[in-house]
Order: C-alpha cells, then structure tokens, then sequence
C-alpha cells in the first residue's frame, strides 16, 4: 500500500469514528438541553492482533499487558462505573497468534461481541485470509463494522449505520 492509498484508509476510518457519538445521540437531540453538559467516556482499541491471552510476567516488551480477560475485566469495571460508554476499536484485530491460524477470525469477533463493542472499523491485517477469510468471520461480529477502504475507488459500509447502542444505554439528564 502506498502513502496515498494509507492516508485514504486512515483518514476514511477515522472520519467514521468521529461521527459516531453523532449516530449514539442522534435521536437524542430534539430532548437535549443545548446548555447542559454530557460526559461520554470513548474506550479505544487497535491493533490486537489476536492476542487472546495476556502476556506473562517473564515477557520482556509487556508483562502482565493485554489479553481478552483483562481487557473484559477493565470494560465491565469501566462501565459500571460511567453511564455512557462507547467502546471502539480501530482495526488489525486478526493475525500474529496461533488463534488466528486456527479460528480464522471467529474467535476474536465472538470474544469482541461478549465484551459489547459498539463499533469497529478494519486494518490490514484483518484480511490477512483474503475478503473470503473475513467474510467467513464476519457473522461473528454483533456489532457494525465500517470499512475505510475502497473498491473501484467508491468507499462503502459493509453494513449500514444504525445506533450504535439503544438510548435506553446512552441514558443522558
């Protein structure tokens, strides 16, 4: 991928993160005080790569760092503790472990979907089997993916934005 081709798709994924508390509160607006202040807490994610267990302490660049578990852990705290949370990550979920040799990607959308992510957007390495190798992923992910890519030079949702989550979550006084 060239520079060009790279700024497009960043850019492309990152205009669609930034327009995504507008689709959360979006049937909100007409009730809201345009004075009053709303806190939303963004958690963000990227570049996982697979990494379903946590690193050990005997692992030099992150000990005791990542996993599925912990991040689970610190969302569900997170959340209990804050009324409006929105949870997204920003791509290059797939490769780099074993998990992904073996579960092609279904395993890490399955885990994704249990932790309640509202929105995710691809990297590179998410088609690392090829458009067929994700498509097969796909229905593993309960939550709406965009894709900042191009095909015959037309950017595209692989499915159409919807709320991200219910405003009976997004509760907002």
């Amino acid at each position: 991928m060239n520079r060009k081709e790279f700024l497009k798709t960043v850019g492309g994924g990152t205009l669609a993160l930034s327009l995504a508390p507008n689709l959360v509160f979006a049937s909100q607006k007409s009730i809201l005080d345009k004075n009053a202040a709303y806190k939303l807490t963004v958690l963000h994610t990227n570049d996982q790569h697979s990494r379903i267990e946590s690193f050990d302490s005997s692992y030099s660049r992150n000990p005791n760092q990542g996993g599925f578990a912990r991040r689970a852990t610190l969302i569900q705290q997170i959340r209990s503790q804050e009324k409006n949370v929105l949870l997204l990550d920003a791509g290059d979920i797939f490769q780099g472990t074993p998990y992904f040799n073996f579960y092609g990607g279904e395993l890490e959308f399955k885990l994704m979907s249990m932790m309640g992510y509202d929105a995710a957007t691809m990297g590179n390495h998410d088609f690392d089997n090829g458009l067929d190798g994700f498509l097969k992923a796909l229905p593993n992910a309960k939550f709406p993916l965009s894709l900042p890519i191009t095909i015959s030079a037309i950017p595209f949702l692989m499915e159409k934005p919807k709320n991200i989550k219910s405003s009976k979550k997004m509760e907002l006084k």
